[in-house]
């Protein structure tokens, strides 16, 4: 039997539920681009989301269900701070409320396999150990984008939550398996929290939901270096800001455009105020649609990514779908999809002297930057196909607790 053929025998006839609160965002696009490629093999696949989910399913087995009161993740995030923490009493419980929906869906078409991407709150475990009850026989499983909790909110020390994450290791213990990005990622996991299943490394996957015929190739375009995503502490958006006065003094047209929603964590005043005292800094704040990403990528030559800590990018993979190379932190398990000195550059985090010598080597080198621009996408197409990512899951649910 071919790997192709035994990867379908593993999907066909499964029904396999995607479980995604939030109904826009990276871990959304994920999740249904996922969804898409398992339907593929001949599983019928549900993405059960909140309201007005920014994607559809473009495959007939894939279905993208709004059935969760819950709420796009930067839904008022200009509102004032006195209204963003009294909101929040609210949020829990529609959150609770989600998981009473998800646990009567779950009970009435029972699914073969539930997987989650994202557990974030006690109450989180709580509802995985419901599930596991009304569903002894099914897989329960999780792709772990981020294998430990990280602070999201601002007063909180350190990147990573301790408090109120001993419940979710009731949560981590119910799991038949477990998914990573990447070898990084898969000891952290371990370490955090008390598996019982085995942990399975899979690739990212494209960006194919953005790709688009008028993205011009990287050398094309202006000295134009793009810091794209969530806005938030780890992610060093304040080590960039200080690498880039050395970039002005190399390339004096050089221009920075900083795209993305502000995490709660982020204090935007005081970020507005660091980027209007910097020559050629272009702040955009908010959440960027799918139809209006492409734009951003078309006008830069790099993409730079000076993340803090971070067990892997998103928006990596979104710069290589478009042909854009990436200076990156070697943190992580970045330096497995940002190959140095071929689909870009790697250089320490918190070194604003390391990060401005990288953009600069790009910025004045076009033809370098299309070359690896053109790499990352090589190598995206060759290695971290959706197909592939979904054989790479199928394969690993365990074979013994599927019908």
């Amino acid at each position: 039997m071919t790997e192709d053929a035994m990867v379908k025998s593993v999907g066909a006839h499964k029904r396999i539920v995607l479980v995604e609160f939030a109904p826009s965002g990276g871990l959304f696009q994920f999740s249904v681009q996922l969804g898409e490629a398992i339907a593929r093999t001949g599983a019928t696949v549900e993405v059960i989301t909140g309201p007005k989910p920014e994607l559809s399913s473009r495959e007939p087995g894939c279905r993208v269900r709004a059935i969760f009161p819950t709420w796009h993740p930067t839904a008022g995030a200009d509102a004032p701070e006195w209204w963003r923490k009294a909101r929040r009493g609210v949020r829990a419980g529609r959150h609770a409320l989600a998981w009473l929906v998800l646990l009567a869906e779950l009970k009435r078409t029972r699914p073969d396999v539930v997987i989650w991407s994202a557990w974030r709150f006690p109450i989180d475990a709580w509802g995985v150990r419901a599930v596991r009850k009304a569903l002894p026989d099914a897989v329960l499983g999780l792709v772990a984008h981020e294998p430990r909790p990280v602070v999201e909110q601002p007063g909180q020390e350190g990147m990573y939550k301790t408090s109120g994450t001993g419940a979710l290791g009731k949560a981590y213990a119910d799991l038949d398996v477990a998914y990573v990005l990447g070898e990084s990622a898969r000891k952290a996991l371990i370490d955090a929290w008390p598996l019982k299943a085995g942990v399975h490394v899979i690739p990212h996957g494209d960006e194919g939901i953005f790709a688009s015929a008028s993205i011009k190739g990287a050398a094309e375009t202006g000295p134009v270096a793009l810091s794209f995503g969530t806005i938030t502490t780890y992610k060093g958006t304040d080590t960039l800001c200080a690498a880039w006065p050395a970039v002005r003094a190399e390339v004096p047209d050089a221009r920075l455009v900083i795209a993305g929603a502000l995490s709660a964590d982020m204090d935007e005043a005081q970020l507005r105020s660091e980027a209007s005292g910097l020559a050629g800094v272009t702040l955009n704040t908010g959440y960027i649609a799918v139809p209006d990403v492409p734009p951003y990528f078309d006008g830069a030559r790099c993409v730079v990514l000076p993340y803090k800590r971070s067990s892997q990018s998103g928006v990596a993979h979104l710069a290589h779908t478009l042909r854009r190379p990436v200076v990156a932190s070697s943190v992580g398990d970045i330096p497995s999809v940002v190959h140095d000195g071929e689909s870009g550059i790697l250089v320490p985090p918190n070194d604003p002297a390391a990060l401005a010598g990288a953009v600069i080597r790009l910025l004045t080198d076009p033809q370098l930057a299309q070359q690896m621009g053109e790499a990352g996408a090589a190598g995206l197409a060759q290695a971290a196909s959706w197909d592939e990512v979904a054989a790479r899951l199928l394969a690993g649910l365990p074979a013994s607790r599927l019908p």
